[in-house]
């Protein structure tokens, strides 16, 4: 016999029942509703496809399905919440409580008003933990205000995830003028085999945006962050965690992010490609893509914000930070142990109309103990069509020690146009300590017509032991050993190539041809 659908209940929604298609209306009086039971939901039942709307302003609570925690193979319903033009909106997807089991949560809406001053706060599934096999919904979170908003996202649990639970593929709109805190899975932190969706972020015009694409806190165990796309916005404010805002250990791996910034005169924007803390044991970063565009200071940090230990290992990512003054590490701010760097792509800012500054670190600014560099390209900026670019490139580390090596890195001296200065300072490694050896590194400096190398280039750690090689690329009347005039001035050796300079610091060593390349 085929079962009839229940009715609001303030208790269970058990043995395959099913909640009814409603449309709830909040008042002042009664702010808050449900949309399937005023308990929990299990056994197999199903919350309906709920509509929630408001009259006047309040604070407002609303439940997709019920009040309580959904378990034992029960399923949300696809549910729409629609906020109020000055009201305050609290609103849980499915659950007020956990998710577990074999839950499954709806695919739910949620939309915010038009007004100003407005508070929302929406859980896209649980508004506690998801442990088991439980798996969030496809939850859409759109918000519509216009200014003095404050919007807190959290795409799947507001607590942890743990256990084999997986978070939905949610899509998260921002309001410009406003402060929005996007969480694209967990609230806190996510551990065993709990699995990240792919979410996809977009911030709005000056607005303030902080992107944690997995989880809040920590990653641990085998949990693995999704592949994100994060979308910056013209005059606003963003500090990215590509996976987690904590640490991340274990066998924990972070999934391959996108982030896209726009210009505007910003004051700052931070990427952290996986964690914002620190990745050890046997975790992993993703293969992270950063492609900013403006802002005064731009921070990046490949895989952790700040230190790699145990056997962790950085990923392959590739950054474009184009600010005004403009810092990334390649993996990590310092590496001890056994890790080892990812083949990083780091590229500084161009000049247009103010002076630019670059620090670009292929790996950390820190290596230790046993740890290997990856092999790095390093992009210095250009100055296009006025100022100055200073452009401090190292293809591993400043200070390298212990038994640490550094990979075989490739960088590129920045160029300047007519009437603009760039000046090159270059370490192939960085300064070694101990037993730690440098890899073998290639300095280039190509010209493209007018835009060229310049004669304030220095590179500090040439070295014919490790095979260090110097390419020399489009440089007007260079094409052999023989085009080059090399001279000695005390410690160090002055090579002309046509109108560009080349220094090599410390280094008064007889040069050859093998230790060039010309194209």
């Amino acid at each position: 016999m085929r079962r009839q659908p229940v009715p609001l209940t303030p208790g269970d929604l058990v043995n395959h029942q099913f909640g009814t298609d409603d449309n709830l209306i909040g008042t002042p009086g009664a702010p808050t509703s449900f949309g399937d039971a005023g308990g929990s939901m299990f056994d197999f039942s199903k919350g309906g496809n709920d509509t929630f709307d408001e009259i006047g302003p309040s604070n407002y609570t609303f439940y997709g399905d019920v009040v309580g925690s959904i378990f034992d193979s029960a399923q949300g319903g696809d549910d729409i919440f629609n906020g109020l033009t000055a009201t305050s909106v609290t609103a849980y997807g499915d659950a007020g409580a956990d998710m577990s089991d074999q839950s499954k949560g709806g695919n739910d809406t949620f939309l915010s008003g038009t007004g100003r001053q407005q508070i929302n706060t929406f859980f896209g599934d649980a508004g506690g933990a998801m442990s088991g096999h439980a798996q969030g919904g496809d939850d859409s979170f759109i918000t519509q205000t216009v200014q003095g908003g404050t919007h807190t996202f959290y795409g799947d649990a507001g607590g942890d995830m743990s256990g084999h639970s997986k978070g939905g593929d949610d899509s998260f709109q921002g309001s410009r003028q406003a402060g929005n805190i996007f969480f694209g899975d967990s609230g806190s932190n996510m551990s065993g085999h709990a699995q990240g969706g792919d979410d996809s972020f977009t911030a709005r015009t000056d607005s303030g945006n902080t992107f944690y694409g997995d989880a809040g806190g920590d990653m641990t165990g085998h949990s693995k962050g999704g592949n994100d796309t994060f979308n910056g916005a013209l005059f606003a404010t963003q500090v990215f965690y590509g996976d987690a805002g904590g640490n991340m250990s274990g066998h924990a791996e972070g999934g391959d992010d996108r982030f896209t910034g726009s210009g505007g005169a910003i004051m700052s924007k931070t990427f952290y490609g996986d964690a914002g803390g620190d990745i050890s044991g046997f975790a992993k970063g993703g293969n992270d893509t950063f492609i900013n565009e403006g802002g005064s200071t731009v921070s990046f940090y490949g895989d952790a914000g700040a230190t790699m230990s145990g056997h962790a290992q950085g990923g392959n990512d590739l950054a474009t930070l184009q600010g005004t003054k403009n810092f990334a590490v390649g993996d990590a701010v310092t590496m001890l142990d056994a890790t080892s760097g990812g083949n990083d792509s780091l590229s500084g800012g161009d000049s247009s109309l103010t002076d630019v500054v670059s620090q670009l670190y292929g790996d950390a600014q820190v290596m230790g103990g046993a740890t290997q560099g990856g092999d790095d390209l390093i992009f210095g900026g250009h100055a296009v069509d006025s100022g100055r670019v200073d452009n401090f490139l190292w293809g591993d580390a400043a200070q390298i020690s212990g038994r640490a090596k550094g990979g075989s890195d490739v960088l590129y001296a920045g160029t300047a146009g007519q009437g603009c200065t760039v000046s090159n300072e270059m370490w192939g490694d960085g300064e070694l300590s101990g037993n730690a050896h440098g890899g073998s590194d290639t300095f280039v400096f190509k010209d493209n017509g007018l835009m060229t190398v310049g004669a304030n280039n220095l590179i500090q750690d040439f070295s014919q032991c490790q095979d260090d090689r110097i390419a020399f690329i489009d440089v007007s009347g260079v094409h052999s050993f023989g085009d080059l005039v090399i001279t000695q001035s005390g410690t160090s050796t002055i090579i002309m190539a046509g109108a560009d300079q080349v220094t090599l610091a410390n280094f008064t060593d007889l040069m050859t041809a093998n230790d060039f390349l010309f194209v």
